[in-house]
């Protein structure tokens, strides 16, 4: 941590003292890497609460193999990664729980009932355009009510083809790399008619993760390799893009995901052979409608149907016939609509209101069959309002929630009803410094339990829902490092403070677990980013940027408990990463380092208890070769874990040590 510290230390002094002056063409350049999509490009300098975006470009370019490897870039992530391609991977904002994430694909939510939390592993980088992160309440106020519902929302944000001029295009890509990964896919878009486009785009993937791996069993070491860690998953999806004139635009998506994978556990020294087999299969299709009326009055319609199949098994268990196979059915119906009415250049409202139903149905070894087949009836009303100048902008909502529960072994319905306020703002202090603006937010929000927590495990009590106080004060500032337009430098601070009441946790038991309300839980903390674009040439430039998160998340339930103002499990102090993408005519070259300071994996903050911290470092080239006027292709090679350092994210999920892996990606 102290190397990261210097080191980040060091590269805020280049930067700052480069010398520079600021210019009027500030305001159209391009700011920064992070800020080019196919689609509207949010302002990270203007938004009203902490926002971060990156695009396809610079996945590309950062040598970016998977979603996970980009979330951990974002500041205030905690990720929590069960170790190998196959192993499950959640993510928490500013160590507020993975269950308070909303994952968003396209603009609608991805859900799960039964858990809360979303595997980000399922979803691929070939057809993503950009992926955004909002902590607290994004500043686009025409959106469903589901993303007023979280602590935050990471946004992946597919690849809308334009087909300018031509009737067809599409992609191929092979990338193969170290522990038996091979990974191909096929992007392939076709023109109609003048309104309408479709799209298909498919991957398969398939690795072993046999990787090997060094820990310390008590005083010795041991070494081993990943075993029953093998994945093989396939995605399709079809996109069917409708431009109907004056009647609006209508797209629809039709996405399958099937895989079947290994469990390798946590590291068992006795015994490290694994069993448990893993199937999944989820089936979603949703409609989007926009209408623009006028400049005034805009309206936009959207629904889902989606079906997830678990099956889990595990041969070695003692429970009937030897074997114990879980198969868990969800479905969800949803609808939502949505209207922006803007008053004037300024003020601007809107009113969103979803409704949607989930269902659980369970045939389960472990609760002797089927448990409760439980019902979910949601309704989400958002009204928003948005003022804004060249000087300020001010966002304001209340969402109201009424939720009924069903279940096939009570008599007794559950209903959860709840008003949650939100108000952010960002403002220029001084007129002739338009650059420096300072912004702050406050969002009320709740959380009612998940399926399994209120019904798949014991109960001393009624669970009661988790509810969540944001508070976040920032400055955000860009300057020009000379007059050209790709040198510029940028810096955001955030100070934050987030309060959890009756946070919900399960518990381990002697039969199986126990879920409770704990008390409250307090999360304080401090996100920066420094970023800048230097120019060394007329066609040779580097960009470079650096971030750091200082989080201290206590337990403030219980004085008597030994958990009393400890730092909640697996929640590290301190963390950043600082990475550097040299563009060139030959062969672009980039360098990233991740570092996670130490954390603890029990309740108590004992030197017993504690893991190491890590840091990873990876580097990646590439180029990109035109074959002629609608052909080219990318050659793509890289390593990660350089050095090879072996570490853990949970414990007893080793990492993979140094990997290698190399693509080539043709269009056409």
């Amino acid at each position: 941590m102290r190397t990261f510290l210097f080191s980040f230390s060091l590269f805020c002094l280049f930067v700052c003292t480069t010398k520079g002056q600021t210019v009027d063409s500030i305001k159209t350049q391009k700011l920064s890497e992070v800020e080019v999509s196919a689609h509207i490009k949010p302002s990270t300098s203007r938004s009203t609460t902490p926002l971060q975006v990156i695009s396809a470009e610079s996945i590309i370019d950062q040598g970016l193999q998977s979603i996970s490897d980009v979330v951990r870039r974002f500041n205030g992530i905690v990720l929590k990664d069960y170790g190998g391609v196959g192993g499950l991977k959640t993510i928490a904002i500013r160590g507020m729980g993975a269950e308070h994430t909303a994952i968003s694909y396209d603009g609608i939510m991805v859900t799960n009932t039964q858990s809360g939390q979303v595997d980000i592993g399922r979803f691929a980088l070939d057809n993503i355009s950009s992926i955004s992160l909002n902590i607290g309440q994004a500043d686009n106020i025409f959106q469903t009510a589901k993303a007023f519902a979280s602590v935050g929302v990471l946004n992946l944000q597919t690849v809308t083809p334009k087909l300018s001029g031509k009737k067809d295009e599409g992609k191929i890509r092979i990338k193969t790399g170290s522990f038996g990964l091979f990974n191909p896919a096929l992007e392939y878009a076709h023109r109609l008619n003048k309104k309408s486009i479709i799209s298909i785009n498919g991957s398969w993937q398939r690795v072993d993760g046999q990787y090997p791996f060094e820990m310390i069993n008590g005083k010795r070491p041991f070494k081993s390799k990943r075993n029953n860690s093998d994945v093989n998953i396939y995605r399709i999806e079809t996109n069917l893009y409708n431009k109907l004139g004056k009647a609006g635009n209508l797209d629809i998506k039709i996405y399958y995901f099937d895989s079947e994978r290994g469990l390798p556990g946590a590291i068992d020294f006795q015994n490290d052979y694994r069993v448990e087999r893993l199937w999944e299969k989820n089936f979603f299709t949703q409609i989007a409608y926009n209408k623009y009326f006028n400049k005034q009055f805009k309206f936009k319609s959207q629904a889902k149907y989606d079906y997830n199949y678990t099956r889990y098994r595990d041969i070695y268990d003692a429970y009937e016939n030897g074997a114990r196979v879980d198969r868990y059915k969800q479905q969800e119906v949803y609808w939502s609509n949505s209207i922006l009415y803007t008053l004037n250049n300024n003020l601007s409202l809107s009113l969103a209101e979803d409704l949607s139903y989930n269902k659980l149905k369970d045939e389960t070894t472990k609760f002797g069959g089927n448990m409760s087949e439980p019902e979910r009836y949601n309704s989400l009303t958002a009204l928003a309002t948005q003022y804004k100048t060249s000087r300020i902008t001010v966002n304001t909502s209340l969402l109201g929630t009424y939720i009924t529960e069903k279940i096939k072994k009570s008599e007794k319905d559950n209903t959860y009803k709840k008003l949650s306020p939100t108000v952010s703002l960002s403002f220029v202090p001084f007129s002739a410094y338009n650059q420096l603006r300072i912004r702050a937010s406050y969002k009320d929000i709740f959380r009612i339990p998940t399926f399994t927590e209120a019904f798949y495990t014991r109960s001393l009590s009624i669970i009661k829902p988790e509810s969540a106080r944001q508070f976040n004060g920032g400055i955000t500032w860009i300057g020009s490092l000379s007059g050209t337009k790709s040198n510029y430098i940028s810096l955001s601070i955030d100070g934050y403070y987030n309060k959890v009441k009756d946070k919900i946790v399960i518990q381990p038991s002697t039969f199986y677990a126990y879920t409770t309300n704990l008390g409250e839980v307090e999360i304080s903390g401090i996100d920066a980013k420094l970023a800048a674009g230097l120019d060394i040439s007329n066609n040779m430039n580097i960009d470079i940027s650096g971030s750091y998160s200082y989080m201290k998340a206590i337990d403030v339930t219980d004085p008597k408990e030994d958990s009393y103002k400890n730092q909640l499990i697996y929640t590290p102090e301190h963390s950043g990463a600082i990475s550097a993408v040299f563009k060139n005519p030959w062969v672009n070259f980039s360098y990233s380092v991740l570092i996670t300071g130490e954390r603890y994996f029990w309740h108590q903050n004992i030197p017993t208890y504690k893991l190491k911290s890590y840091s990873e470092h990876s580097i990646s080239i590439n180029r990109q070769v035109n074959i002629n006027k609608n052909k080219d292709i990318l050659l793509q090679a890289g390593i990660s874990n350089l050095w090879n350092e072996q570490y853990e994210v949970m414990k007893y999920y080793p990492m993979p040590g140094r990997s290698f892996n190399i693509s080539a990606n043709l269009k056409f």
